[in-house]
């Protein structure tokens, strides 16, 4: 069997900069005869941190409006992540199939919106959920517990930060840090087991959720509106993630309910200390409900993403 195949530098309009996505089309015919099982030994072939499979339309139906979308890390599949969502969607809109308006995840479907400079904006499908414990509440006082950060500031972030799900499936411990400093001496040298903790660490009925820290610091606002910007980074699973879409609109949703309690925008740029600059951009909108709380209406991911490879795998089934 051949596949095509592209990759993509995501979040990024300069080449080798950004997050790498690897995204193989599927035609129609091949769809039941790639299973998941061969999607995941393709995805540990590109070694990248995600690999989206895309499922193409029937012969020639070129009316679809809607295309399927696989996601998956090198350890297994996921529901939704943000760069891969819009490393596809550039690709889709921008070089394949413009008339294309969604693409279905597991976690739902996301509609698409093009913008000036090839940019996207992705809605995002959400369920949001802060969880009851932190860190400190499953592991309490073991400051030398494996995978924390040695770094005693930075340990005692990790340990009280929240616990947020943007969807069934995606959880980050949002790791707030005081200065670009401290962001600058996180390390992927130090695993967190989530699986392994001695209690566990998700509410009943979320449980089943890949799960990492994101790290952020507060650097201003810009624009007219004031929008919130943040340098953040996402070190786990023994390397660093250059862009996490799925962590920003956790923290934009998080940061939304919890502190800003109105409509936001807020601009992230991760990546930077790896040399691979990446800029995120998470907008939310909200309701006001009788008691005076504030509810998530809609989510929104943007930026945008540059071609950098084209060719074919073989693969035996």
């Amino acid at each position: 069997m051949e596949l095509q195949f592209t990759t993509l530098d995501v979040f990024t309009s300069k080449r080798l900069e950004g997050n790498p996505l690897a995204v193989v089309s599927v035609p129609a015919a091949l769809k039941d005869r790639l299973t998941q099982a061969t999607k995941q030994k393709i995805t540990k072939e590109f070694n990248l941190s995600e690999t989206v499979f895309l499922h193409e339309a029937a012969g020639s139906d070129n009316s679809q409006k809607h295309r399927d979308v696989d996601i998956f890390t090198v350890e297994h599949e996921i529901p939704y992540a943000g760069h891969p969502t819009i490393g596809t969607a550039v690709l889709v809109k921008y070089y394949l199939h413009p008339h294309v308006e969604t693409l279905v995840t597991k976690a739902g479907p996301i509609g698409l919106v093009t913008q000036e400079d090839n940019q996207i904006r992705a809605k995002i499908p959400h369920n949001v959920h802060l969880h009851a414990k932190t860190l400190a509440d499953v592991i309490g006082d073991l400051g030398d517990y494996p995978g924390l950060s040695p770094v005693p500031q930075i340990r005692d972030a990790e340990l009280r930060a929240p616990v947020f799900s943007v969807v069934k499936g995606m959880t980050f411990v949002l790791v707030r840090l005081p200065t670009l400093d401290l962001l600058a001496q996180v390390s992927s040298a130090y695993r967190l087991d989530f699986g392994g903790l001695p209690r566990p660490l998700l509410d009943d009925e979320w449980s089943d959720s890949f799960a990492c820290r994101y790290y952020y610091v507060d650097v201003g606002s810009e624009g007219e509106e004031g929008d919130r910007c943040v340098r953040a980074r996402m070190v786990e699973l023994g390397f660093e993630d250059p862009a996490t879409g799925s962590a920003a609109t956790a923290l934009g949703s998080y940061l939304t309910l919890n502190e800003e309690k109105r409509d936001t925008r807020l601009r992230v740029t991760q990546g930077v200390e790896m040399g691979r600059t990446s800029n995120i951009t998470v907008e939310t909108t909200t309701a006001t409900r009788d008691a005076g709380s504030v509810e998530l209406v809609d989510l929104w991911l943007g930026g945008t993403a540059v071609v950098v490879m084209k060719g074919s795998l073989t693969v035996d089934i």
